[in-house]
């Protein structure tokens, strides 16, 4: 196989989808070099000659990438969003097994915090709404205007 034609993430197969064309699945937006950005930070040259694409089984652990990435982002923001409303209190206590560290904080909660299963949904999708992988209806319908577009890039 030309390598010039190959898959830009793995070079050994062909390609199968664009990496600039929008691509809509379950109601999202992936544009698949976005997503490498987004998740790796690794801009691709895409003005250069050969392959613009994408073969499935890189596209398939590129979504895995990038859900995890998305799970480990809501996971924080939900505990950020529980740390912010608790009033933590720091002690410190020397221990002897670690001798290079001097001190451990703990942090107590001086009463348990219960969220109702809406606060956690709504901050969730705050979350979502500042994430660039997810795009609303009105950023699709402006993505198609600009398909043909990226295509001229490859």
């Amino acid at each position: 196989m030309d390598i010039m034609h190959a898959c830009r993430c793995c070079l050994r197969r062909p390609p199968d989808k664009d990496l600039t064309t929008p691509y809509a699945l379950f109601g999202k937006t992936e544009i698949y070099a976005d997503m490498i950005k987004d998740c790796f930070d690794i801009h691709l040259a895409l003005d250069a000659p050969g392959s613009c694409g994408i073969c499935s089984a890189c596209v398939g652990r590129l979504r895995d990438a990038s859900d995890f990435k998305l799970q480990v982002q809501r996971s924080q923001a939900e505990l950020q969003a529980l740390l912010y409303k608790a009033d933590p209190v720091v002690k410190s206590e020397q221990t002897e097994d670690n001798v290079e560290d001097k001190f451990v904080y703990d942090v107590l909660y001086e009463e348990p915090i219960l969220f109702e299963q809406s606060e956690i949904g709504e901050m969730a999708n705050e979350v979502m709404e500042q994430d660039p992988l997810f795009k609303s209806e009105a950023d699709d319908a402006m993505s198609d205007d600009d398909t043909t577009a990226g295509e001229e890039n490859c």
